[in-house]
């Protein structure tokens, strides 16, 4: 049988995402037996012209080389994986879409045409992709067990349950019960809760169920006493791009709710 060829590559981004499939000691070297890996980086001198059977890409699209190498790969490969929060949502550098200009023009490309800047958005914006692993970064775990389901020629499970269903099975304690501003409920799941089994709120990074009801967990955050301004900075963080609708259901609810202390 002929081994898949493989890629990993990274657009913008902090390489994160590629350091979670290579902190699989365990398992990484029965993978790579089993595909054959032409490129990664830090591995394997990256080639974005050679022909892939499945190609992972980090990062998002920030600047007109990103575009140009997504483009490539995606021309090059038969199944593209977005991997990773900044893949997947845009992340955290999408949220300049949501803030003045002035607050980071200092930090464009404008001078050079190869690496100048174009409004950062996850890499579907752009092309097709196939599959989505979100996270920030990805659950280890969950990328050797997408890689060994196209192994097996089987066609991989994407997760579609909220944060909260591993909530519940790791018996926490729900954090909007006792004030925090955990967006668990809107979040598609898959990480094992691993924030909030450590008492942090679940702040979005794998993006919204496709059946949230942001209407609803607006007003469960507006009940326990978050602002409008508060809400939307915490659901535009991670997936801002994602939400479309944010502004309209908060302006439609009004602002009904008392200031939050952050103290």
């Amino acid at each position: 049988m002929t081994k898949p060829k493989v890629g990993f590559f990274g657009i913008t981004g902090c390489a994160g995402c590629l350091l979670s499939f290579i902190f699989n000691e365990d398992e990484i070297l029965d993978i790579t037996n089993l595909v054959n890996l032409k490129a990664f980086p830090f591995i394997k001198e990256v080639n974005a012209d050679d022909n892939f059977d499945i190609v992972f890409l980090e990062g998002l699209v920030a600047s007109k080389e990103d575009l140009e190498t997504l483009k490539k790969l995606r021309g090059n490969t038969k199944i593209l994986v977005s991997l990773g929060a900044c893949a997947c949502t845009g992340c955290v550098p999408a949220y300049r879409h949501f803030t003045l200009k002035e607050n980071y023009e200092h930090l464009l490309y404008e001078k050079r045409e190869r690496i100048r800047d174009v409004e950062p958005t996850p890499i579907d914006a752009h092309v097709k992709v196939d599959y989505f692993i979100p996270g920030c970064p990805p659950n280890k775990k969950e990328i050797l067990s997408f890689i060994k389901d196209l192994l097996l020629g089987k066609k991989p499970r994407q997760y579609t349950d909220p944060v909260c269903v591993e909530c519940r099975r790791n018996n926490n304690l729900c954090l909007l019960d006792i004030g925090k501003p955990c967006l668990g409920p809107i979040t598609l799941g898959g990480c094992n809760s691993v924030c909030t089994n450590g008492g942090f709120e679940c702040w979005g990074c794998r993006g919204p169920t496709k059946d949230m009801n942001l209407d609803l967990m607006i007003k469960v955050l507006k009940e326990k006493g978050f602002d409008d301004k508060f809400i939307k900075d915490r659901m535009r963080t991670f997936a801002g791009l994602k939400l479309p609708v944010l502004e309209r259901v908060i302006n439609a609810k009004g602002n009904n709710a008392k200031p939050h202390n952050k103290d």
